[in-house]
């Protein structure tokens, strides 16, 4: 089914045009979803006392115009990666739901397969996908039948986090990055389930991250983009609803994009394509909403 949108125009803070587009419907938008900031795992908030000033590269992308789908029907939002053949878009939602999205906003019938589904990424050479689940779990469904989700690996670390667990996860040069809203944290594992990077924050790359709210990996650029989905309106040391470019092995820390001009109800999705120089952006909501993000030099 396809969902009319209503199109208008504004200026984002930074000066750049920016044009929103929202389904109009008798009872308007969601309700934003309220957060609070996710605590280091000592109970201390660690961040920079103050977000120190920021200016991107000169050669970063930059961000351009904001196109807003609402998808009524699809809920809790929380992952996308583009398909192998770059069709449409996987997506997977809090439910338990496995979803195909088309690029107009337009979606199929999910497929249940249960769990806290939080994240989604694909091995491009296999089409096999790569699943988080809150707290702890790692899950594939694997090519061609996508039919069912297997365990592959419990994150021990993360087992205690409850609604703050896994949150990201990410295909990295045959292996896969997951992270989680509690400090921030990273980890790798083997596409059989093995550990192969111990748990480390990003908030020691970039003290402004508060969470793991979703990740890409772009492999034509060697980036890793982290989209941090808390609104930190209690704790000012963290950037609220912050879209963060880190290079590839996430050592060093690129670029950062806000996204308070757009976006308000926990986006929780960061999927970058090239095909259409933008990067995909969902907000996990009751009614789930896509940004379609668009860049130059992307």
């Amino acid at each position: 089914m396809r969902y009319s949108v209503f199109v208008s125009c504004i200026l984002l803070a930074a000066g750049l045009s920016s044009c929103i587009s929202c389904t109009n419907e008798k009872n308007g938008p969601v309700a934003p979803i309220e957060k609070k900031a996710v605590p280091n795992e000592d109970g201390s908030y660690g961040g920079a006392p103050t977000p120190a000033a920021w200016t991107n590269p000169s050669d970063a992308p930059v961000m351009g115009r904001v196109t807003t789908y609402k998808l009524k029907g699809i809920v809790e939002l929380s992952g996308l990666c583009i398909s192998k053949d770059k069709t449409f878009m996987w997506g997977v939602g809090d439910q338990g739901h496995l979803f195909k999205i088309n690029f107009d906003g337009t979606f199929e019938t999910p497929l249940e397969i249960g769990g806290d589904l939080e994240d989604i990424c694909m091995d491009p050479e296999t089409g096999h996908l790569y699943i988080a689940g809150e707290p702890d779990r790692i899950y594939t469904v694997k090519a061609p039948n996508y039919n069912k989700r297997e365990k592959i690996a419990e994150v021990a670390d993360a087992s205690g986090y409850e609604n703050s667990g896994l949150e990201g996860i990410a295909f990295y040069k045959g292996e896969l990055y997951v992270g989680s809203q509690t400090g921030a944290n990273i980890w790798k594992y083997s596409l059989d389930g093995k550990k192969t990077m111990n748990k480390t924050s990003l908030r020691t790359v970039c003290p402004t991250i508060s969470e793991v709210g979703g990740m890409c990996y772009d492999a034509e650029r060697d980036r890793l983009w982290v989209i941090d989905s808390n609104s930190n309106s209690t704790r000012p040391e963290y950037l609220p609803f912050t879209l963060y470019m880190f290079s590839g092995d996430a050592k060093i820390i690129i670029a950062k994009y806000p996204m308070k001009s757009f976006t308000q109800n926990n986006p929780e999705t960061v999927c970058v394509d090239h095909a259409h120089n933008c990067i995909w952006i969902a907000d996990d909501s009751e009614t789930s909403i896509l940004h379609k993000v668009e860049f130059s030099n992307l």
